[in-house]
């Protein structure tokens, strides 16, 4: 029992690890850049009468958020705990494209768009007026909105999918496991319900992409579409009608149910392209370039085995052993 939890611990401590990078990071490069912005703006002769003034600085808000997606993207890519950001983990067979896969991922992010409002309409969650207050500063703001439609999605993805979820799927556990818990995990980074519901069901549906392509591409794609359609419809629908529809409710169940039950064939219409696209992969190794790799499997004339994918040369070159997947015991002979 102590052995099982002990080897848990080493399989997702790494998981845990990209987590709290995320946090530190976050937090770090938000306080760096307001105490930059306070030294500037007094530098600029501008009077800060207290910290209301400075929370209400839309730049600074913008520019702390950009800040640090900016610096988790560089760590992640520069530590390599986020890979495959554009291409594929696998190989497909002859009805794959990135163009259908586009297609698909987008009906499924307007599918679980439309259930997330249908489910808001219907089940409130009441948002904190200070996140409320944010959002509407952000909104406001040309950096804000770059941050939450472009830079936000590709930070995040490369860590809750690219890296966090990456490594769950890495040990062998239910893929569902990993696909949950990086939701979870993704769910909680929001630090409120409103956005947390929506963030598993959107984390759910993206995870489970991840894990049929091992890519963040198409996972960035469902995001930004989530998160750019919330800012158009912030800026296009008059805030008396927001106030009136949640007041009242103004969506009949008449076209309520309808709206749930067309965005659950969405849903379905999605996933049932994508498992089809995706059915015929060959996983791809998942060695860096800097390693020289034998070729995809094919049978040897001579010793009629299949090479393994991924078994570095150099790697055997210098030990001297045999290369992972062949009978030592089997000698090359002459044709």
């Amino acid at each position: 029992m102590i052995a099982s939890i002990k080897k848990g611990i080493v399989w997702l401590w790494p998981a845990i690890k990209y987590f709290l990078y995320w946090l530190l990071v976050t937090v770090a490069a938000m306080i760096m850049v307001y105490v930059i912005g306070i030294v500037a703006l007094g530098s600029a002769g501008q009077k800060i009468d207290d910290i209301d003034s400075i929370m209400e600085n839309s730049w600074l808000l913008a520019s702390a958020l950009a800040s640090a997606d900016v610096l988790l993207l560089l760590l992640f890519w520069k530590r390599k705990y986020t890979r495959n950001w554009i291409e594929y983990g696998y190989t497909y067979g002859e009805d794959f494209s990135s163009g259908k896969l586009a297609l698909w991922a987008v009906v499924g992010a307007i599918g679980c768009l439309l259930l997330d409002i249908m489910v808001q309409e219907y089940v409130p969650i009441p948002v904190e007026s200070d996140l409320g207050e944010w959002f509407e500063m952000l909104f406001g703001n040309p950096l804000g909105i770059l941050s939450i439609c472009l830079i936000g999605p590709l930070a995040e993805e490369a860590i809750f999918r690219g890296a966090i979820e990456r490594r769950l799927l890495e040990t062998n556990w239910s893929p569902w496991f990993a696909i949950v818990i990086s939701a979870l995990l993704f769910a909680v980074a929001h630090g409120n319900y409103a956005q947390g519901a929506t963030a598993i069901m959107m984390g759910c549906f993206s995870g489970w992409i991840y894990y049929r392509t091992r890519s963040i591409w198409p996972t960035f794609l469902i995001h930004a579409v989530n998160n750019t359609t919330a800012v158009i419809a912030a800026l296009s629908i008059p805030e008396s009608m927001v106030d009136e529809a949640a007041e009242t409710l103004g969506v009949p169940l008449s076209i309520g149910i309808p709206l749930i039950v067309l965005s659950l064939i969405l849903l379905y219409i999605s996933v049932k392209h994508i498992s089809k696209i995706t059915h015929d992969r060959t996983p791809i190794s998942a060695l860096g370039t800097d390693h020289d790799v034998l070729p995809p499997p094919f049978t040897n004339e001579y010793i009629k085995q299949d090479v393994p994918v991924g078994d570095t040369l150099a790697e055997n070159a210098e030990t001297g052993d045999t290369a992972e997947g062949f009978d030592s015991e089997i000698h090359h002979m002459e044709p």
